[in-house]
């Protein structure tokens, strides 16, 4: 009789193949309400964040008994009693979407003239936060590809409920048991290739052209954003930062390197202004709309070429020379991952379906 096969526990990926802490920082923010404050039927159990216009806590909920994370309008923000559309379109987007890798809505309403989105508590950090606490912010190459692939399918998922993310980045993508999930969904907006939007709304590095000046967007403006979420991940940098001297150093993907301290980084979200920038401050502020991006190889020597060929192409100004699709992007990042960083069993048998091609 053969002996039976013993299932190998497969590689995990940022949970287990990195070494960091994460130690609560305590809030500088001024909150509206204090650790103890009720709001109907929860109660506040910690500060998490303080945003443009709402505040999110940590909160316990006497319905769910559990807890939550709580994402309360700031006062003031409501017109009238009605909550900005960019709140309100978060709940009512959340609430059709059901993935693994996208944060899960317990409900939304109003207490006491504040209205709040209540969602899963993510304990585990942001990518902003790994990355802080990384050597030169670099994840080790397969890490970095098994990141992008999560978020990937849930962007994928997204664009096929008819919806683009438009605001990709590391601070948006937290972990839970070390699977990113993505959250943050205030500035989503229904897919309409033929109308250009009104705004301007996005991160300023990660924003494709086409989202900067205002032109119609499409799936491949997303594409953009994954293009340089993967290109942040294994150099630390951003698309269109110059290289420097010490970029030239290898980077060892299998070992930590702890002699170098990480160093802050801030981004500013960038949304409409009192009047139209002109050109010549477009293209200070967003040097992608008349640079194309330093390829990665520049700060990362030892990349393989075929990840960079990925990258690039994902960054192209032009968007219809970009991936049209996500999938198409994760389709060819798949083969990367081998051995013990594969996603799924060796001989498991992967479907292309037709909207991976990479038309």
């Amino acid at each position: 009789m053969a002996a039976a096969a013993v299932a190998r526990a497969r590689y995990q990926g940022l949970a287990a193949a990195r070494r960091w802490t994460h130690d609560p920082v305590r809030p500088r923010e001024k909150f509206s309400l204090s650790v103890g404050d009720r709001l109907g039927e929860l109660t506040v159990i910690g500060h998490l964040a303080c945003g443009r216009m709402s505040e999110l806590y940590q909160v316990w909920s006497n319905r769910h008994w559990c807890a939550l994370t709580g994402k309360v309008l700031l006062p003031g923000h409501a017109k009238d009693g009605v909550p900005p559309v960019a709140f309100r379109r978060e709940a009512e987007v959340l609430e059709k979407l059901r993935h693994p890798n996208i944060v899960r809505l317990f409900g939304a309403k109003e207490e006491e003239g504040r209205p709040y989105i209540l969602m899963e508590y993510l304990a585990g950090p942001s990518l902003f936060d790994v990355l802080e606490g990384l050597p030169k912010r670099r994840l080790h190459t397969p890490d970095a590809i098994r990141a992008i692939m999560h978020v990937g399918a849930a962007i994928h998922y997204l664009h096929r409920c008819g919806y683009l993310y438009r605001d990709l980045k590391p601070g948006n993508i937290h972990l839970r048991e070390g699977v990113p999930v993505l959250l943050d969904f205030d500035v989503v907006r229904e897919i309409e290739p033929i109308r250009r939007p009104a705004d301007r709304l996005g991160t300023a590095p990660y924003m494709a052209p086409e989202q900067v000046l205002k032109e119609p967007l499409t799936p491949a403006t997303d594409v953009y954003g994954l293009g340089a979420l993967l290109y942040e991940l294994l150099t630390g940098k951003w698309p269109n930062e110059e290289p420097v001297a010490e970029d030239e150093e290898e980077w060892n993907d299998w070992e930590d390197d702890e002699d170098d301290e990480p160093r802050a980084r801030v981004v500013e979200r960038t949304g409409v202004g009192d009047r139209e920038p002109t050109t010549r401050e477009l293209e200070q502020r967003y040097p992608q709309i008349k640079h194309p991006p330093f390829p990665p190889r520049a700060h990362l020597p030892g990349m393989p070429r075929d990840l960079e060929t990925v990258i690039l192409r994902a960054l192209q100004p032009d968007p219809g020379e970009r991936y049209q699709t996500v999938s198409g992007m994760l389709a060819a990042l798949a083969p990367m991952l081998k051995g013990r960083h594969r996603m799924w069993p060796e001989n498991a048998p992967v479907e292309r379906r037709a909207d991976t091609e990479s038309r």
